[in-house]
């Protein structure tokens, strides 16, 4: 007979995950926490938002509820679904798992340890919007003129919460569970977590994230958890069901303790489980010798290595996809014009070029790490190294950025000279990135790692870097680019008195002339700096 956790043993494991996470949040760098800080401004305003609809809900209920009756079980429907998606999702990546998790398990039983888990992470999920219920039951009890309404209300959403994270937990357990015994996705996890972010991108710029979401909201409307509205508005409407209000609490507590019991089973099979091996220690060997042959052993050898450190540890390179949310406008605007409009391919043209030059080389010195000293005695020039990491990002950016550019281009309403400048720019400017990346990244190296999740941590380039970089590579390659939509040609083309064409084709030999001098100089002082790099002082 399952057992339960020893709740003294789950509640000092669940104290002291929460202080190590706030050591974890103190510790952190000045961005990091800036970062926190405008989650917190967001949070008050937020609060303030639901205070505000609350109080207007329960004065609108205690007086002509009219059909605003019938929509109160939305309110626990959609807080039930966001709380058990982000439960399943957070405990798939971070939350079902401990720091020294052996040391625990050869202490207490794995269901305490558990037990501890779903304490602390119920804290760090639902601690998010906590202050914005209470504040929204308070208000709306205050709305109401009805004050028994604050502690039922602030009950159904405690319950609310509860149950949904019970239920997401041991979901996001066996999903971690799965994927750590599937060779197939522990081995091509980089590209199942693409072919995700690109599936919810494109939720986002094509409208339809609601669509998918909204029957899923609108069956928990239908099921029992529309009974936590009937507890919280007790008070307040006649219409509220007695029956309903307490069978939402005796099923909180029976779905809660099968959550609790399915968490322990999940977890104890995914802690003493055996998990897939996917070769990790295969040398990797794109293009073989061709590659060799092409730009030389050693350059090639570091091109490789870039490679392999990148299909181990994909989380590394996360931060190149943060700005293709800049190109929702000009999807949106395609999906709203059904066709593909001139801006798109131009906007993919630069932000693949921007990717390329990020992904590799915006942190030369910094990616090596501990082996750094080892890398600079082991024979590679500066040029080697960095003719490495260039190849490296140029080879795998550059035939999808112009791939890309060129099929969207194709199908725009661009002219011929367009969509010929558009493409060249898509096949140039990768390489080029490249190399201004380089010489950025050396400029402003990061050695430090940076925490993204509970035992994971990468370097990632410097805020400096990559503000450097992002601004300098904008600023010489948008001019390549920026002439290419018909617009902005005509427009120049008519304060110049030159033709269209004439518009795009300078355009593109001056933003590859500017983008491709930054990289020769930034490739120089990356090789520079590599050359000149001493084990026992640095640079």
């Amino acid at each position: 007979m399952p057992r339960l956790p020893d709740a003294n043993h789950a509640t000092n494991i669940a104290r002291n995950e929460l202080r190590v996470g706030w050591r974890k949040v103190r510790s952190k760098s000045r961005v990091q926490l800036a970062a926190v800080a405008a989650a917190a401004l967001f949070a008050v305003a937020f609060s303030a938002a639901a205070a505000f609809g609350a109080y207007l809900a329960g004065r609108t209920l205690a007086g002509d509820p009219g059909d605003l009756a019938d929509l109160v079980g939305l309110v626990p429907a959609g807080v039930a679904t966001f709380t058990l998606f982000m439960a399943a999702y957070l405990t798939a990546v971070q939350l079902g798992d401990i720091d020294a998790r052996d040391g625990y398990l050869t202490t207490v039983p794995a269901r305490d340890v558990v037990g501890g888990l779903l304490l602390a992470g119920y804290v760090r999920v639902v601690g998010y919007f906590a202050v914005p219920l209470l504040v929204a039951a308070a208000a709306l009890a205050y709305g109401a003129g009805a004050p028994l309404a604050f502690p039922l209300a602030a009950l159904a959403a405690f319950l609310a919460t509860a149950t949904a994270f019970l239920v997401g937990y041991p979901v996001g357990v066996t999903v971690a569970d799965l994927a750590s015994r599937s060779a197939f996705v522990a081995r091509y996890k980089a590209l199942l977590g693409t072919a995700a972010f690109l599936a919810y991108f494109g939720l986002i710029v094509t409208g339809t994230l609601g669509d998918v979401f909204g029957p899923v909201v609108e069956a928990a409307e239908a099921s029992p958890i529309a009974w936590y509205a009937d507890l919280a508005l007790l008070p307040v409407l006649d219409s509220a069901r007695p029956l309903a209000a307490a069978g939402a609490v005796v099923g909180s507590v029976a779905v809660g303790v099968l959550g609790v019991l399915a968490s322990v089973r999940a977890s104890e099979r995914r802690w003493y489980g055996e998990s897939a091996h996917t070769g990790a220690g295969e040398t990797a060997s794109v293009a073989g010798g061709r590659l060799d042959r092409v730009v030389g052993r050693r350059t090639a050898w570091v091109a490789r290595k870039s490679w392999l450190r990148a299909r181990r540890a994909p989380v590394k390179l996360v931060y190149v996809v943060y700005p293709a949310f800049l190109l929702v406008t000009p999807v949106q605007a395609s999906v709203e014009a059904g066709r593909v409009t001139s801006l798109l391919p131009a906007s993919v043209a630069l932000y693949g070029a921007w990717m390329t030059g990020a992904a590799f080389t915006l942190n030369p010195l910094g990616d090596e790490g501990v082996v750094l000293p080892v890398t600079a005695t082991t024979g590679v020039s500066g040029r080697e190294f960095v003719g490495g990491l260039v190849a490296a990002g140029a080879l795998a950016g550059a035939p999808l950025t112009f791939a890309a550019t060129l099929a969207l281009a194709a199908l725009s309403p661009m002219g011929p000279v367009a969509v010929a400048c558009t493409a060249v720019a898509a096949a140039v400017l990768p390489v080029l990135a490249a190399g201004v990346a380089a010489g950025v990244g050396t400029a402003f190296p990061k050695y430090d790692a940076t925490s993204v999740s509970r035992n994971r941590e990468v370097v990632v380039p410097s805020l400096w870097a990559f503000a450097v970089y992002t601004l300098a590579f904008l600023l010489a390659a948008g001019v390549a680019t920026g002439a290419q939509p018909p617009g902005a040609a005509e427009l120049l083309a008519d304060a110049a008195g030159v033709s269209a064409a004439a518009v795009r084709v300078g355009a593109l030999a001056a933003g590859v002339a500017l983008t491709g001098l930054a990289a020769a100089l930034s490739v120089r002082a990356a090789v520079r700096a590599f050359d000149d790099y001493t084990v026992d002082g640095g640079r």
